[in-house]
């Protein structure tokens, strides 16, 4: 498969083209998979602590290897994204790894496109915090993530620094913007890709306050990462943009 317009010289590069020999098939496959794996760990757990005197409460108060339990959950679910990725992606094509964009940026255009991308994020969560704060529809709100991190985990940063700082952007955007966008642009066009791949990103927040911002944001990083043919922009616009909220917190 060939992805048009997208490739490591960037929507304006025609020169070489990405060709993944994942589908879209495989995308909804790797979806699923990860939610059944989540929510199998979620039960596994509740039954394990359960059976050994622990409080029905573990996943607000507990810890899980010493970790408090919702940020070690969350670890646990970038760890499934990465892992569908080798199993649908990598198991076929190992030595393919730079068609999931893990190619260098040429220059410093890319990350100044990042820092563009991660100041549009802020504003598009800005707006849609005071848009929805103004017509009083509170389950539109999207909920304080960096806060409730924070307190997950007694108020410590390193923790959530590392699991939302650095995990997440690596395999969120391995997942979303080099396993899926591909695969869908193959089929739909890069911007059918984009589009597509952004609205997963959107829906896998679980959180319906969050779906129109995300999603938003989604586009933004999907357009990055087609604009210059390498992961490392999107990453690097996705971490900015989950530390500055711990920090801002903090």
């Amino acid at each position: 498969m060939q992805l048009p317009g997208i490739g490591p010289l960037g929507l304006r590069g025609g020169h070489r083209q990405i060709v993944v020999r994942w589908t879209v098939r495989d995308v909804l496959f790797a979806s699923v998979t990860v939610i059944a794996a989540f929510v199998g760990a979620i039960l596994v757990l509740s039954f394990a602590i359960s059976r050994f005197g622990g409080t029905g409460d573990w996943f607000d108060e507990g810890d899980v290897l010493g970790l408090p339990a919702r940020l070690a959950l969350a670890a646990l679910l970038e760890a499934f994204f990465l892992g569908v990725v080798i199993l649908y992606a990598g198991v076929r094509d190992w030595p393919g790894v730079r068609r999931l964009g893990f190619v260098r940026a040429a220059g410093r255009a890319p990350y100044a496109l990042a820092l563009a991308a991660w100041i549009v994020g802020l504003v598009i969560s800005g707006l849609w915090i005071l848009l929805t704060q103004a017509a009083g529809i509170d389950w539109l709100q999207p909920p304080d993530s960096a806060t409730e991190v924070l307190n997950y985990s007694g108020g410590a940063l390193v923790l959530p620094m590392i699991v939302v700082g650095i995990i997440t952007p690596v395999c969120e955007e391995t997942f979303f913007r080099g396993f899926a966008l591909p695969a869908f642009a193959s089929r739909y066009g890069l911007w059918g890709g984009i589009l597509l791949s952004a609205a997963l990103f959107a829906v896998f927040h679980f959180s319906i306050g969050l779906i129109i911002p995300v999603f938003i944001f989604g586009i933004v990083l999907g357009w990055l990462y087609a604009r210059t043919g390498s992961i490392y922009p999107s990453m690097a616009a996705h971490a900015v943009q989950n530390v500055v909220a711990l920090l801002l917190v903090n």
